[in-house]
């Protein structure tokens, strides 16, 4: 009993040991803590403070490493940048049923319908412009004619203008009027379904550009007209237009070239009252309205994060504009610039749009199943600009049928969508089908904020 009662004592000894011990290495462990928070300024790094990034550190030292403006590729890296998300639809149910699912959804499209011919197309959506040279590779500019074709809707030109061998693949083929006067001859324009102004672009505003002597080659450089050792260059504006005025007469002088077809503008959305009082007086039979959240080949940094509206904000102030000067049933509207799935497409269309120029998601469907032909580690876009060292490994037909099945598939969406809305035609899907969940969205958009409801 005494051995027992010993052991039971030392044990007690050494298990008050262990915890003094504890005790001093925890007491140890907490003032070298205290010690390194009061160094916190050694901890802090820029990117913890608001606004600040490790993207944005790295165009400062680019600025300050040669000091030059500051291009990039791609969109907006703002913060909470407004987009669709924002917006609901609202389904039908009991009220107002839905329609069945072999109901037939009328996705056709017509734009210029005071035109000898307008445009038909079979979906609301269209490939976007992307100049060849000035943007993408001629691999991806044949792609996209023939994912055109294929999905029986139109592609545009961009503004590198009239491609031939583009025009050869595409059945529909929209061919933009531009700055620098690319691919615009008389017999170029005369080829085309639909002319586009490109008056501006909402990564850029109306931002010029130079396409370097040096990078290009060939057969860009005979395309773009380019002397020996000299740049080409994209001015800021038309030189035939010296103020508003001027564009009515630019509208009758390319009209009389091609009398038969749409001619639309394509303008950043900035000051939507103003531009779009230019428009409806020059005579053009659509808007292309570019949002601030809209990709780019390569823009200044400046113009993607700090100018134009965002486009869903952008869309229901130029409709409701239109419809109150009374031209909306003869001029078309059109989106461009930040919609990326079906349910932003279809939120396009509710807002006011008749169609969707379709630009990034383009890109990604083309190029997607073929990003692993690259290195490890390569930027996606050596595989698609122009200036990409790996241009020459797209296979053209592969990305245009997965391009095809892309705007197939987003169709297919919106016309299951259509039937969830009891609407039987994607035109008839309006701004009252949607609810806004931020009371500012409701405020600017006019769509009715969710509280409504209750």
């Amino acid at each position: 009993m005494y051995n027992f009662a010993n052991k039971v004592k030392t044990k007690k000894s050494e298990l008050k040991g262990c915890l003094t011990l504890f005790e001093n290495t925890l007491q140890n462990i907490m003032a070298k803590f205290l010690e390194q928070m009061s160094k916190a300024e050694q901890a802090k790094m820029l990117p913890m403070v608001n606004n600040f990034s490790w993207l944005l550190m790295e165009e400062i030292a680019q600025r300050a490493k040669n000091g030059n403006p500051l291009y990039a590729p791609e969109g907006t890296t703002r913060k909470n940048y407004p987009d669709f998300r924002d917006l609901v639809f609202l389904p039908k149910q009991m009220k107002e049923l839905p329609l069945e699912r072999d109901a037939q959804i009328d996705t056709q499209v017509k734009i210029g319908l005071n035109c000898p011919k307008p445009l038909e197309i079979s979906m609301p959506l269209m490939i976007t412009g992307m100049g060849y040279g000035v943007s993408v590779s001629m691999e991806i500019k044949k792609a996209m004619a023939r994912a055109a074709k294929l999905a029986q809707t139109a592609v545009n030109s961009g503004e590198a203008g009239f491609i031939p061998e583009e025009r050869e693949l595409a059945d529909k083929y929209i061919v933009q009027y531009n700055r620098g006067k690319w691919g615009n001859t008389p017999q170029e324009l005369q080829q085309a379904e639909m002319i586009e102004v490109k008056v501006g672009q909402g990564a850029s505003a109306s931002d010029g550009f130079e396409v370097k002597y040096e990078e290009a080659g060939e057969h860009l450089r005979r395309h773009l007209e380019m002397k020996s050792g000299q740049d080409a260059v994209c001015p800021n504006t038309f030189p035939e237009v010296k103020g508003p005025g001027d564009w009515k007469k630019l509208v009758q002088s390319i009209k009389e070239i091609n009398p038969d077809v749409p001619v639309v503008v394509k303008i950043a959305a900035g000051d939507l009252a103003g531009d779009l009082d230019a428009a409806i007086e020059a005579g053009f039979d659509g808007i292309v309205l570019d949002g601030g959240g809209g990709g780019t080949a390569y823009s200044l940094e400046l113009t993607i994060n700090n100018f134009c509206i965002p486009l869903v904000y952008a869309i229901p102030k130029a409709h409701e504009y239109l419809v109150k000067k009374n031209v909306r049933k003869k001029i078309a509207l059109i989106a461009a610039g930040g919609a990326h799935s079906p349910g932003d497409f279809l939120k396009a269309l509710a807002l006011g749009a008749d169609a969707v120029y379709v630009g990034q998601p383009s890109l990604v469907a083309l190029t997607y199943f073929q990003l692993e032909k690259m290195p490890v580690g390569t930027n996606p876009t050596q595989l698609f600009l122009y200036t990409g060292k790996h241009t020459d490994q797209l296979n053209v037909d592969e990305a245009a049928q997965h391009l095809a099945n892309f705007l197939q598939a987003a169709v297919t969406e919106m016309q299951m969508a259509a039937r969830l809305l009891g609407k039987g035609a994607l035109r008839d899907i309006t701004k009252t089908d949607l609810v806004a969940l931020q009371p500012e969205v409701a405020e600017v958009t006019g769509v009715k904020y969710v509280s409504y409801l209750s």
